[in-house]
C-alpha cells in the first residue's frame, strides 16, 4: 500500500511511511534518519492519494469505449454512442473521484526534506503531541516505537530504572511488560544456573529426573505480545524470531536438557539486545527462575 502512495501527488523530496522510531536525539524511518534538532515543522493534515480502484475502473471504461467506438464506426451508431458515454464517464471519475483523502502527519526538516506518515488518525495526532512535548522539554529519555497502520505505540523511558515497555493500541492502553528495577546483565552472567543437584523448577518439580515440565503461564502472555510487536517491524525481525522460538519452548515446558539449554541461550541473547529496558529484562529473569536457573 505504501509503495502505491509514494506515487501520489505530494510535496517534492518526501516519502510516505507507516512506522517511526523516536530515539533520544533522532527519528528513524524505514529509509532515513532525521536529527531531532533539525526538525523544522511537525503538522497534521490531509493528503490526496490516487484511488487504485477508481483508476482501474477508468481504465476499463476507456478500453470499453475504444472497442465500442471501433464497432460503432463500422455501422452501429448506438454502440458508438455508448462508447462516447463511457469516455465521458471515465473523465468524470478522473476529475471528481480519482483521489481519496487520508490523514497524514508531516515532519519537515531544515534541509527541505519532508517525511509523511499515514495511518490511524488518533495515532498520528498522539505522535505529533508526544514528539512536540519531547522537543519542548528537551527530553532525551523518551523513546517511542510507532506503527501508525496498526495504531500501536510502544513507550520506553530510557535511563529510568522503572521504565516500562508498553503498547498503546487505540484507546485501551494495553501494557506489554511490567515495571521493574532489574539490573541489566550480560549474556555471560545473566543465565548462570543454580548448581545444586535439586534446583527447584517453577512448576514445583525438581531437576533430579530426566524429564519434567516447567509452567511458564505467568509470563507467556508478555512474551507473545512482545513477539507480535517486534514482528511488525522490518528492522527487528531477528528479535521477533528469537522471541517466537522462546515462546515455543515455553509452551512446550522445556522438558529436556536440550530445550532448557536453548531457552537459557535465548534469554541471554535477548537480555543483551533489550538490556536498555529493565522491565523487559525482569521478565527474562522471571522466566529463568521458572526454568530452575
Amino acid at each position: 500500500m505504501l509503495d502505491f502512495l509514494r506515487d501520489g501527488n505530494r510535496q517534492p523530496k518526501s516519502e510516505v511511511f507507516g512506522q517511526l522510531t523516536i530515539e533520544k536525539r533522532v527519528l528513524i524511518t524505514p529509509k532515513s534518519t532525521i536529527s531531532i534538532p533539525n526538525i523544522a515543522v511537525i503538522s497534521s493534515g490531509i493528503m490526496k492519494v490516487p484511488s487504485r480502484l477508481v483508476w482501474v475502473l477508468i481504465l476499463a471504461l476507456l478500453t470499453g469505449a475504444a472497442l465500442a467506438i471501433i464497432i460503432g464506426g463500422r455501422g452501429s451508431p448506438p454502440v458508438a454512442l455508448a462508447g462516447v458515454a463511457m469516455v465521458i464517464g471515465a473523465f468524470v471519475l478522473a476529475i471528481f473521484f480519482s483521489r481519496s483523502r487520508i490523514p497524514c502527519l508531516f515532519i519537515s526538516s531544515s534541509d527541505g526534506h519532508t517525511s509523511l506518515f499515514t495511518g490511524q488518525r488518533q495515532t498520528l495526532e498522539d505522535v505529533r503531541r508526544l514528539l512536540s512535548d519531547k522537543i519542548n522539554a528537551d527530553d532525551e529519555t523518551a523513546v517511542y516505537r510507532v506503527n501508525f497502520e496498526k495504531g500501536a505505540i510502544q513507550t520506553v523511558s530510557v535511563g529510568h530504572a522503572d521504565s516500562v515497555g508498553a503498547i498503546v493500541a487505540g484507546s485501551g492502553h494495553h501494557v506489554m511488560a511490567g515495571t521493574g528495577h532489574a539490573r541489566v546483565g550480560t549474556a555471560d552472567t545473566f543465565m548462570q544456573a543454580v548448581k545444586s543437584p535439586g534446583a527447584q523448577l517453577g512448576s514445583g518439580h525438581h531437576a533430579a529426573g530426566t524429564s519434567y515440565h516447567a509452567d511458564y503461564s505467568p509470563v507467556l502472555p508478555q512474551i507473545a505480545e512482545m513477539q507480535r510487536f517486534y514482528a511488525q517491524r522490518q528492522d527487528t525481525q531477528d528479535i521477533a524470531e528469537r522471541l517466537a522460538e522462546l515462546e515455543h519452548l515455553m509452551r512446550a515446558g522445556t522438558p529436556t536438557p536440550g530445550s532448557r539449554s536453548r531457552l537459557s541461550q535465548l534469554l541471554g541473547e535477548l537480555s543483551s539486545v533489550l538490556g536498555a529496558y529493565p522491565g523487559v529484562v525482569q521478565i527474562f529473569q522471571q522466566i529463568a527462575k521458572l526454568a530452575g536457573f
